[in-house]
């Protein structure tokens, strides 16, 4: 089925050029090339049976939670989609998460907001949280053992461990430096319970989601990145290629889910109206 262009339902975010790549390698879609504004825009359409889920996939210019915030933003007021979604690569939290493994935002704050004493920042932590059918819809999927294998399965080159990636649901701190001191990862787990994944879009993502939405309207957000690193010098490029497909993946399987399950499916076609 064409692309429908009068209306789109998801918005893919990615911050760097490896991750909007893996989002098309994975999805296996010819994406077409349009530029509203001057903001070019890859849009594409998957389809399970007589069903089907407009997306349009975009990507920043700059790195951080202000350019992800405001692009999210024009795509969301250009678009008027029900959901927008951020795929790509973090850090995570060692002792808690491997190199490769996935982590769900259950809730996103900036840890780079707050105050400033003696040498550490001390977060406000002002989250935003994940609404919980999103969340219920997440761990149904997870229920499915065969999606772990299919994430490390369909990866097209040879990935680094044979055990199968883990998917945590937990909390996202965002901020507008990466960090690469286990020192300061330790101060934010004194401040933050279940803290899995660093990065430095996904708060201006759901920012923008919460702001655009309204008591007739809402747009819903979701975060999904691999583990590249622990946030320590230790860091390395080495686990980008698998990690940005991984993320795409998962969501290309969450998808497929939403549109064969007659509830979720149903909710889609309402958000339309």
């Amino acid at each position: 089925m064409p692309f429908i262009e009068t209306k789109v339902d998801l918005v893919v975010i990615t911050a760097l050029s490896e991750e909007k790549k893996a989002l098309k390698d994975c999805f296996g879609i010819d994406f077409e090339r349009v530029s509203r504004d001057g903001i070019h825009y890859y849009l594409g359409s998957l389809n399970y049976g007589d069903r089907q889920i407009n997306i349009a996939a975009v990507q920043p210019v700059d790195m951080g939670p202000v350019s992800a915030a405001v692009i999210a933003a024009r795509s969301i007021v250009e678009w008027n989609p029900s959901l927008i979604v951020m795929t790509g690569i973090c850090a995570g939290v060692k002792g808690l998460t491997r190199l490769g493994d996935l982590v769900v935002a259950s809730q996103v704050f900036d840890h780079t907001a707050g105050t400033y004493r003696e040498g550490l920042i001390i977060p406000f932590q002002q989250s935003i949280r994940q609404e919980h059918w999103v969340l219920q819809f997440v761990q149904s999927v997870l229920e499915d053992e065969a999606v772990f294998d299919e994430i490390a399965g369909c990866y097209p080159m040879p990935v680094k461990t044979s055990v199968k990636p883990d998917i945590h649901v937990g909390t996202m701190a965002t901020g507008s430096f990466v960090v690469k001191d286990s020192g300061y990862v330790s101060n934010l787990l004194e401040k933050t319970s279940k803290l899995y994944g660093i990065d430095m879009e996904s708060y201006g993502v759901a920012s923008a989601a919460e702001i655009c939405s309204s008591a007739l309207r809402r747009v819903t957000w979701l975060v999904v990145k691999g583990v590249v690193d622990h946030a320590d010098i230790k860091k390395t490029d080495n686990w980008h290629p698998f990690c940005a497909f991984a993320s795409a993946k998962f969501l290309h399987t969450l998808i497929y889910q939403l549109l064969s399950r007659d509830a979720s499916y149903q909710w889609l076609k309402r958000s339309r109206e």
